[in-house]
C-alpha cells in the first residue's frame, strides 16, 4: 500500500474562531499502527486493551484509539493508563494527542489568533507526520 493511502482526511470545525483539524482515523491505520508501535507477539492483547474504551460512535472510537496508541508511545502500561484517561474523558487524550501545543495555550488570552493558527498547523503536522510513519 502506498504511503499516500495512508494519510488521514480533513474535517473543519469552528471553535472559538479557530480552524481545528479532525482526523478521521480507519481501522486499517489502527492495525497498522499497532504492529508498527508494539512487539507481534502483543498485538491481540493490545486490542483487547483498546477495546475497554468504547463509545458508541464507531469513527469516535477509531480517533479516541489512535490518540491512545499515539500517547502510549509503545508502552503497554502506558496504552493502560490511557484507555482508563479516556474513559473518564475521552477529549483529554485526543487533545494531548492532536493538539499539544496548542491547548497548552488554547485559553491565554494574551496568545494571538495568528500565533494560535500556527500551533494548530504544526500539530496538524506532527500528528500527520507520527500516524503516516
Amino acid at each position: 500500500m502506498d504511503i499516500s493511502e495512508l494519510m488521514i482526511s480533513v474535517e473543519w470545525l469552528n471553535n472559538r474562531n479557530m480552524k481545528v483539524k479532525i482526523p478521521k482515523v480507519n481501522q486499517t491505520d489502527i492495525i497498522r499502527i499497532i504492529r508498527r508501535d508494539f512487539p507481534h507477539e502483543k498485538v491481540e492483547t493490545i486490542h483487547e486493551i483498546l477495546n475497554d474504551y468504547n463509545s458508541n460512535n464507531e469513527s469516535g472510537n477509531r480517533r479516541v484509539h489512535a490518540s491512545i496508541l499515539k500517547l502510549s508511545n509503545g508502552n503497554l502500561n502506558s496504552l493502560i493508563e490511557y484507555v482508563e484517561k479516556a474513559k473518564k474523558d475521552f477529549r483529554d487524550v485526543i487533545s494531548l494527542s492532536e493538539n499539544p501545543n496548542y491547548w497548552n495555550i488554547a485559553f491565554d488570552e494574551s496568545i494571538t489568533e495568528k500565533e494560535k493558527n500556527l500551533l494548530i498547523s504544526k500539530d496538524w503536522e506532527q500528528y500527520q507526520k507520527w500516524l503516516s510513519t
